[in-house]
């Protein structure tokens, strides 16, 4: 009878915990008030003259974004994404604090995409060619890896279009991972934008490790665009250090707005460079020196279905021209496609 009345008591004590919790639940405000989803996806079809790249459908990435304002100053950001070629998982992209100080001043920490230059920093929803240019992505370039890594940024946000956006940042250095060592990356980018475009200049220095070897890795650019009314134009040139190599490279984009609310056609010229240092001492010896060079043009359009989806045609005629191993690969090859591409978004 007494333990009966011993777990008859703390059966009463649970549930009573239980009952109590419920109630304080129910008093917290709601929070999907203050959050919002956004995000796009993007499909294509890419026919290849490339025996190493066969015609594919490649669904090439896919951002899901929560954005959530935790107070008057704080603002979270979460992004999962999977971003192809190949078929990767869905893998938390960005995951960071908005904090703003006051002032005209604000704070970025975690997991954050970067400021660097234009194509770089902006998302691949509202660029017109399939792929970012070589010298920042795919040479590989400096963001070979993805645009964000981990660190702390501090921002000031111009009071008016005279005066620049300026943002100062220390990460580690290794994009979506871990740092392997003590050392970290600096950053300043400064970004001017006005009512007929903008431009802005990017400076970092620092280091990468991939496969046990730490190399230099930095870089310095600049961009400017001017809006498509009806005639746009952008470039943007870097040069800088990044897995064991000099890289330099530009690409100078044309655009011209139907104004028909629907299509815009662009052209772009882009050239891209990789000069390896381990091989300057062999190149003193018998004057022969590796370097891979790329040079192409993209022409295309973009349709505008409806507001939230748009398909975009177009093609690429490219050369790779190397001496020597580079990058881990040799020899000469075109890099022709013409590709179809749907984007989705949702807001």
């Amino acid at each position: 009878m007494k333990r009966l009345a011993i777990c008859m008591v703390i059966a009463t004590m649970l549930l009573s915990m239980g009952i109590a919790f419920a109630q304080e639940g129910l008093e917290g405000q709601c929070w999907y008030d203050r959050v919002c989803m956004s995000g796009y996806f993007q499909i294509r079809y890419i026919d290849s003259d490339d025996e190493a790249n066969p015609d594919n459908f490649d669904f090439r990435q896919l951002y899901v974004t929560i954005k959530g304002d935790l107070d008057d100053r704080t603002t979270g950001i979460i992004t999962l994404a999977r971003v192809g070629p190949g078929d990767p998982d869905v893998d938390l992209y960005n995951a960071f604090i908005d904090y703003r100080l006051g002032g005209g001043y604000g704070i970025q920490a975690g997991q954050v995409p970067t400021w660097f230059g234009l194509e770089a920093w902006e998302g691949s929803s509202v660029r017109l060619p399939f792929e970012r240019a070589k010298i920042l992505e795919a040479g590989p370039g400096f963001w070979q890896a993805g645009a964000a890594d981990r660190g702390v940024w501090v921002r000031r946000d111009p009071e008016s279009s005279d005066e620049p956006l300026v943002v100062l940042g220390i990460w580690n250095g290794q994009f979506r991972a871990d740092d392997l060592n003590d050392d970290k990356n600096i950053s300043l980018d400064i970004k001017f934008n006005q009512d007929w475009g903008h431009f802005g200049a990017s400076w970092f220095d620092g280091s990468y490790i991939a496969n046990s070897v730490e190399n230099d890795r930095n870089a310095v650019d600049l961009y400017v665009r001017k809006f498509a009314k009806p005639w746009g134009f952008q470039a943007e040139w870097a040069d800088g250090e990044m897995l064991g190599a000099d890289r330099d490279g530009y690409y100078v984009q044309g655009m011209y707005d139907l104004e028909d609310g629907k299509n815009l056609i662009f052209a772009r010229w882009e050239e891209f460079n990789a000069r390896p240092y381990r091989s300057v001492l062999v190149a003193q010896e018998n004057g022969f020196r590796p370097h891979a060079e790329y040079t192409g043009w993209t022409i295309g359009v973009r349709h505008k279905v409806y507001e939230s989806s748009s398909i975009t045609l177009q093609y690429t005629d490219g050369d790779w021209e190397r001496t020597g191993e580079v990058d881990g690969k040799t020899g000469d090859n075109s890099e022709d496609l013409l590709g179809i591409q749907w984007q989705y978004e949702y807001r």
